[in-house]
């Protein structure tokens, strides 16, 4: 009996103290699972690296992007024609790339893609250049009531946009028939902390140059031709180099106007006026620009999807050594369209095209000619469609 009442008295005992070390590891883990995430918090470098994420996160999200991010113009007393032909020609990039080398380091690489555009060196990686013209004749005057370069830039590094970039150039004509140029950022989309940000200043900051050089071409130098040699000269300085034809023909005698004074009435000293952005004078009112009219931008959607079509159409009907052929047969038509010396007809057979010339010329060039042969095509087609209609 004794020895019963023992071995009860011991499986009792056993199985308390099994009963307490559950309890005791069940407790056991349970603070641990609970302070271990505090453990974590309370660990410096942790709260710091959570922190700064947060932070970067947010800084990018609220400047790493922007819509309508500048917008500029100026007035100009210039012909609408000839100001259409300025915005939808080379004469622009010449001024948009600030320096010759620029232009030549960004067109030295740069090839056509399928649909018509153009890849060249990027910042870093690879750039997309796609452009489409738009506009509008007064019927009345039969002068180009407006003109918009829609341009954008896609940047991208092994297949990853970088950014994304919309700008509009162009001008309008007012109620008052005064003309008002406009260079204006549509939209900049940056996907990667800190290079969107840098970019994106550059981009500010550049904008300004571009309008003041502009406006200091086009209202002073722009469309010489005809007149005397020294005027042309100064036009194609003034165009090509920007920043060395100001240093050439400024600087210096701004320099001397400041230290010692000029003489008042002095024509040398009034002739060069200084460009609107220096006068820091009132902006002009901020009027709906063209391209931010719901109808126009439906035109301009269109007008993008058909330029596309339209390549595709090509690339899938010739092979591209003809499918460059024809650009460049059609690039030479619309160049000399822009000229009143030649006169040429709509047919591409009749027209000669170098084609070793072709292989060599500026990508850019040929494109911006291509941009404006399709809005061509399109001005002649509108008409046409609406008599139908």
């Amino acid at each position: 009996m004794m020895s019963m009442a023992s071995h009860r008295l011991m499986a009792a005992s056993a199985r308390n103290a099994a009963r307490q070390l559950a309890s005791t590891a069940t407790r056991s883990s349970t603070t641990v699972a609970s302070t271990a995430p505090r453990s974590q918090f309370r660990n410096p470098n942790f709260v710091l690296g959570i922190g700064s994420g947060l932070v970067l996160a947010g800084l990018h999200s609220a400047t790493g992007s922007a819509n309508d991010f500048y917008d500029y113009r100026f007035k100009s007393p210039k012909d609408a024609d000839d100001l259409a032909s300025f915005y939808g020609g080379e004469e622009l990039m010449e001024l948009y790339c600030v320096f010759p080398i620029v232009g030549q380091i960004m067109m030295r690489s740069a090839t056509f893609d399928d649909t018509g555009g153009i890849k060249t060196q990027g910042f870093p990686g690879t750039m997309e250049v796609n452009m489409v013209f738009s506009d509008d004749v007064n019927e009345d005057t039969g002068e180009t009531d407006w003109f918009n370069k829609r341009e954008r830039f896609k940047n991208t590094l092994f297949g990853y946009t970088l950014w994304d970039m919309v700008i509009n150039f162009g001008f309008q004509t007012k109620d008052d028939g005064s003309r008002e140029c406009y260079h204006a950022g549509e939209y900049f989309h940056g996907n990667v902390p800190i290079l969107s940000q840098l970019m994106l200043l550059i981009f500010k900051v550049h904008s300004r140059w571009v309008v003041w050089s502009t406006e200091h071409h086009v209202n002073h130098y722009a469309f010489s031709s005809g007149t005397t040699d020294e005027e042309e000269e100064m036009e194609e300085e003034s165009r090509a180099n920007m920043p060395l034809f100001l240093l050439k023909h400024y600087a210096w005698s701004d320099l001397t106007a400041m230290l010692f004074g000029y003489k008042e009435g002095d024509l040398s000293r009034a002739e060069k006026q200084p460009s609107f952005l220096l006068l820091g004078g009132k902006d002009s009112e901020k009027d709906e620009l063209p391209f931010q009219k719901k109808a126009i931008q439906i035109r301009i959607s269109e007008d993008i999807e058909a330029d596309k079509q339209a390549m595709k159409a090509l690339s899938s009907k010739y092979c591209p050594e003809d499918v460059k052929k024809i650009l460049a047969r059609r690039a030479t038509i619309a160049r000399r369209r822009t000229n009143a010396k030649h006169e040429v007809s709509g047919d591409e057979d009749d027209v000669d095209v170098d084609e070793e010339a072709a292989a060599t010329s500026d990508v850019y060039v040929m494109a911006t000619e291509l941009a404006a042969d399709r809005a061509m095509r399109r001005m002649t087609r509108r008409p046409t469609i609406a008599a139908t209609n």
